[in-house]
């Protein structure tokens, strides 16, 4: 078998893992959230759920209703359509009010890396991010992409409630809290967009793979304006496509 291919292989009695390889990047994960949109459309009965990671999917199936071999046959069938069929990426503008009381950790994260506040979001606010997979909690998006030179340690205690859209900084990464959690990330600042939705079909607004920018807000003023619109179903993110090569 080509070193290249992705290796299959049971982890239990009903879950089997399709792993890339053992490197975390944008082309890597690309492949994983193509073959998981490509099972998705090939429903089969017997598969149970999918779980896209940064590398890998893990595939839970019923034995009982579809064998092994044939799943792995279904599997293989699917990765010979990967590389004419990559995911065309979604990109979501998340508008975010920096600083203050919704980023009450945007001066440490400045001074710890020897920066103004200003240079700490453009350099948040500049790159896009891929959402590699989604977890923590129901619709936390994993972001790579982030800009080292504003990389911050956790805190030492985390916080025992953090508000629902905190976006904060941990270590390399960067990610947005989509619902008041307890939490240990340096917050830089706050989205008023609702990214989980019970109530929603997909109650996420952010999926794996898709690409994130994020857009700074200039006043209170707009934050409270687009909270307003998001709280009466009027606000939209802007959305376009990106084809990843």
């Amino acid at each position: 078998m080509n070193e290249d291919h992705p290796i299959i292989e049971s982890t239990s009695d009903c879950f089997i893992s399709v792993r890339f390889n053992d490197e975390i990047n944008p082309e890597t994960n690309n492949k994983v959230h193509t073959l998981f949109t490509l099972l998705n459309k090939d429903s089969h009965l017997g598969i149970i759920g999918l779980t896209p990671s940064y590398n890998s999917i893990l595939i839970q199936y019923n034995p009982s209703e579809l064998s092994y071999e044939s799943l792995v046959d279904l599997v293989e069938k699917n990765l010979s359509k990967i590389e004419s069929r990559l995911t065309k990426q979604t990109v979501i503008e998340i508008p975010v009010l920096y600083g203050d009381k919704y980023g009450e950790d945007l001066d440490f994260v400045a001074s710890h890396n020897n920066l103004t506040t200003d240079e700490v979001v453009e350099i948040h606010s500049t790159p896009t991010y891929l959402v590699y997979m989604i977890g923590f909690t129901p619709g936390f998006p994993y972001l790579g992409g982030m800009d080292e030179s504003i990389s911050t340690p956790r805190l030492s205690t985390p916080r025992t409630i953090i508000p629902a859209g905190s976006v904060g900084i941990a270590d390399k990464q960067t990610g947005i809290y989509p619902t008041e959690s307890p939490g240990g990330w340096r917050l830089i600042g706050k989205t008023p967009l609702m990214l989980f939705n019970h109530e929603k079909k997909p109650p996420s607004l952010i999926m794996p793979g898709n690409l994130i920018k994020f857009v700074p807000i200039q006043s209170i003023e707009e934050y409270e304006n687009i909270l307003h619109l998001v709280k009466t179903n009027k606000f939209e993110p802007n959305k376009s496509m990106k084809n990843e090569d």
